[in-house]
């Protein structure tokens, strides 16, 4: 029965432990447990001792989690698309941007921010795919084959859902669920969601707690994807900080909670005499001035820690593994270094963690990217797939005006050499220019009309580069430099067909788009420019003119 083999499925899970070498066993539910508890600088075993005395939780994982998150984190913006073989600029150009819109508007820059934040506590975190939209699933509900490498490989895949009865009822409806009237439960509803293999199919199955089957559906795929911060060999879940530093967790709060039952003896104050006759309390009893006559003197019973040292000098060494382990040094946490400190030291601390960083943040945005081929941009296309305005602002603005009116001057000069059967000179040109740029050049935005289906040409591919974007600012000098030095030595690199597309290629390649240079091959089709006016709702185009095959339609 396959509730059977769920329930077996899951209770594998959670009680059995997986060897991945010779005296190493793993269990992932455990782990996951302990790494929320220790996050949360809870202890496992509860607050008090055995003594009834509270327990005191020194919290250092938490921060190299936040310095690892802060070192891998990229943006939307970090996301550009760079023209493939046979693609256009131009249209490379447009469709970064109303991609990033997108994204805005979908809030995919909060999704990026939590991966990066629970990637550091967990090593691993999956997000759930439903109609093309993104969900983080809880991972102490997420039951996989715990020696797997990957999903993909995993021979189950079981997913835990907790309802309350109006939940249940609602989501039911919603999935329209066969059967579902029939579940019998009374506080809580709990579902399963299994993806794998039943017999030579691979499946998709939904069950109650009490055998009841909802939904079932042969699947090709399972709708998770998964992320590691990193991976060892012998199991699925990545290895976080949180799991790293155990040992020095758990022996950083035995010190400290020795060190706060010897301040509650260190407190005490206690007096001792040989004297029989001294049987009373000198603290309560005891009057300030009193004479005692007692055969013994009395004295103070010396309770002085002497440990302090000691205490305070193996929380350090604790505290110097931790950074160690974990890259979370002085400077990375924004912290003063220690007085004395080489500047020298601190940048080769800082240089030698960032490439440790880099080469983590490398292999997310490996992960990142093949998500955002699959999932974001198919979801891009398929909802701006029809007839859609494109915002355009700021830098964006003046660029696509200048593309404006270099089209319409050339439509003009057409029109001029129809007319007049001669070219216009060189004053009449630039009095044409002039006078199209102070039509174009109004207001502070422009809404481009980008036609259905333009983004489907067969002729270009995007690439998506992730990692190594943020350009550090003296390099993108150095070559914006480079690139004038070029066009100085060789003008031909703007106007040779053949010359121009490799120096595109090497605009981009140096994190600057070609068409600040004016290095573009127009796309067929692209809609008309849409002005508008200040205070005002959108102006109607009042003087459409016809471009030329090739260039970029506008209207006045």
């Amino acid at each position: 029965m396959i509730l059977d083999t769920i329930k077996k499925e899951i209770n594998e899970f959670e009680t059995d432990t997986i060897q991945l070498t010779d005296g190493l066993e793993f269990n992932q539910k455990d782990l996951i447990q302990k790494i929320i508890y220790y996050y949360n600088s809870q202890f496992l075993t509860g607050s008090t001792d055995d003594q009834g005395d509270r327990k005191y939780f020194f919290n250092l994982v938490k921060n190299p989690c936040d310095v690892a998150t802060k070192a891998i984190d990229f943006d939307t913006k970090n996301i550009n698309i760079l023209t493939a073989s046979g693609g256009t600029e131009l249209k490379t150009w447009f469709l970064e941007r109303d991609l990033k819109f997108w994204m805005k508007d979908q809030s995919f820059g909060k999704v990026l921010n939590r991966l990066f934040y629970e990637l550091p506590i967990f090593g691993s975190v999956v997000i759930k795919v439903i109609d093309g939209k993104p969900y983080f699933v809880d991972l102490r509900n997420f039951a996989v084959q715990q020696d797997a490498d990957i999903l993909e490989k995993a021979s189950y895949i079981i997913e835990t859902h907790i309802y309350n009865p109006l939940e249940f009822q609602k989501i039911a409806k919603e999935k329209k669920w066969t059967n579902w009237q029939g579940v019998k439960a009374e506080n809580q509803i709990k579902i399963y969601e299994r993806y794998g293999e039943d017999g030579e199919e691979y499946k998709r199955l939904i069950m109650a707690e009490d055998g009841t089957i909802l939904d079932e559906e042969v699947v090709e795929h399972h709708p998770y994807w998964e992320f590691h911060f990193t991976k060892i060999n012998g199991r699925w879940l990545g290895v976080g900080r949180v799991e790293l530093l155990l040992d020095p967790q758990i022996r950083t709060n035995e010190l400290i909670n020795q060190q706060v039952k010897s301040s509650y003896w260190s407190s005490l104050r206690l007096w001792q005499t040989r004297d029989e006759g001294v049987k009373r309390n000198l603290l309560t009893d005891a009057v300030n001035g009193q004479v005692l006559q007692i055969d013994a003197e009395i004295t103070q019973v010396d309770m002085a820690d002497r440990n302090l040292t000691f205490y305070q000098t193996e929380i350090n060494r604790w505290l110097t593994h931790r950074d160690e382990m974990a890259f979370s040094h002085e400077a990375l946490r924004g912290e003063r270094l220690p007085s004395g400190t080489p500047l020298g030291s601190a940048q080769l601390a800082i240089g030698m963690a960032g490439a440790y960083f880099d080469q983590i943040q490398e292999n997310i945005g490996l992960d990142v990217k093949e998500f955002l081929y699959k999932v974001i941009i198919p979801q891009f296309a398929k909802e701006n797939s029809g007839e859609h305005l494109l915002r355009i602002a700021g830098e964006d603005l003046d660029k696509i005006n200048s593309l404006i009116i270099e089209s319409r001057a050339q439509n003009k000069l057409f029109e001029f050499l129809t007319r007049e059967g001669k070219l216009p000179n060189s004053i009449q040109f630039n009095l044409i220019k002039g006078v199209i740029a102070e039509q174009v050049k109004r207001g502070k935005e422009q809404l481009v009309k980008i036609p259905a289906s333009f983004y489907k040409d067969v002729k270009y591919k995007i690439d998506i580069v992730i990692t190594g974007e943020a350009l550090d600012t003296r390099i993108r000098a150095a070559n914006l430099f480079a690139a004038l030095q070029a066009i100085t030595a060789d003008p031909t690199l703007l106007t040779n067909p053949i010359k121009k597309k490799f120096f595109s290629r090497f605009l981009e390649q140096g994190g600057i788009s070609p068409i600040d240079f004016g290095l573009f091959e127009e796309p067929q089709g692209l809609g008309e420019v849409v002005q508008k006016q200040v205070g005002g709702g959108i102006s109607r185009p009042s003087m459409p003119v016809a471009p030329m095959p090739g260039q970029v339609e506008a209207t006045l």
